[in-house]
C-alpha cells in the first residue's frame, strides 16, 4: 500500500471504532505517537488508550491531505460528543514505512479534552 492509502484505511477503521483493523495500519516495533495530551512508544498501548477514548468519537472528515514521500500530513475534523456535538480540528503528521504507520504526531486545541483523558498509564504531553 501506498502511504496515503495506509493513513486512509487507518482513519476508516478509527471511524468505525475498528480498533484492530486501526492496529494492523500500525508498526509492530518502534511506532511513536505524540500529541498535546499523550505520548505512546508501543502501537499496542495507543490503541488501548484509543479505544478505551474514542467512544465519542461520531465521525472524521477530511479536509486536505498532502503526501511528501514516506510522510502524510492531514487535517481533520474529528466530529465528537461528549454532551454536547462537537467538532475539533486537528492537524495529524504520519510517517509511513514498509506499508504501517510508524510514528504520528498530533496538534490540536486541548481544550474540551483536558478533563477526560489526561490520566492512567498515558504520559501527557
Amino acid at each position: 500500500m501506498q502511504p496515503k492509502e495506509t493513513f486512509d484505511a487507518y482513519l476508516d477503521a478509527l471511524a468505525r471504532h475498528d480498533y484492530e483493523g486501526a492496529r494492523g495500519c500500525l508498526a509492530d516495533t518502534g511506532f511513536s505517537y505524540e500529541s498535546p495530551i499523550a505520548r505512546f512508544d508501543s502501537a499496542d498501548a495507543f490503541m488501548e488508550y484509543s479505544a478505551l477514548n474514542m467512544g465519542i468519537l461520531q465521525g472524521i472528515e477530511r479536509l486536505r491531505t498532502f503526501v511528501d514521500g514516506q510522510d502524510v500530513c492531514a487535517f481533520l475534523t474529528l466530529h465528537i460528543q461528549i454532551s454536547d456535538k462537537e467538532q475539533v480540528k486537528m492537524v495529524t503528521w504520519a510517517r509511513v514505512e514498509a506499508g504501517r504507520i510508524q510514528r504520528m504526531e498530533v496538534l490540536f486545541d486541548t481544550r474540551i479534552y483536558q478533563t477526560l483523558f489526561i490520566h492512567g498509564d498515558a504520559d501527557p504531553a
